[in-house]
């Protein structure tokens, strides 16, 4: 798929407390509770493979299920006039590698221990800039359905923007497991 092809819209769970967008390959060797704690639920480990490039945290402290879209774009801070208009809050951007074939899920989905479900997206072999956006979707009118659910038509509550690095290299990059600035 293209990057500017791109453009996906699911509702993902955690129960972890955490989301992340990651290279699948960078996290295949973890196949148990052990590794998986090493490697994953081990804060040093996951400012190294946030620092590297292999994952992009979604730190919001909480568990639930929350509707993504993840769009390739030509330049972040793309997003449409609706989602700007409602957006909360974005990250700075941090680096992605890419080694061909990206995850998007809850931490605890991170390796190949629990099974626990992913969204698994074709990203070009390449350097990428991420941006993560919090959406206040409630707050446009006709949102939420009489029934206090979503409405058919309304936002997501985050929105990803996958960039190409630039050929001069990446400005400063975050690399903080806290995905938004308080």
């Amino acid at each position: 798929m293209t990057l500017l092809g791109l453009d996906v819209t699911e509702t993902v769970g955690t129960s972890a407390g955490m989301f992340a967008l990651w290279r699948l390959s960078r996290f295949a060797g973890v196949t148990d509770l052990e590794e998986w704690e090493d490697e994953v639920a081990d804060e040093e480990s996951l400012a190294e493979a946030i620092t590297e490039g292999a994952l992009v945290p979604v730190n919001i402290g909480g568990d639930g299920a929350y509707q993504f879209t993840v769009r390739g774009v030509s330049v972040l801070g793309s997003l449409t006039e609706r989602e700007a208009r409602f957006r909360l809050v974005s990250s700075q951007s941090y680096l992605l590698v890419s080694d061909g074939l990206v995850a998007l899920g809850g931490l605890e989905a991170v390796g190949e221990y629990t099974g626990a479900d992913r969204l698994q997206l074709p990203l070009d072999s390449g350097r990428y800039a991420v941006q993560v956006h919090l959406i206040d979707w409630k707050a446009e009118p006709g949102a939420l359905g009489a029934d206090g659910k979503p409405a058919k038509n309304a936002l997501g509550d985050f929105v990803i923007e996958i960039c190409r690095e630039s050929p001069e290299g990446g400005s400063e990059y975050r690399q903080s497991v806290v995905t938004f600035t308080r």
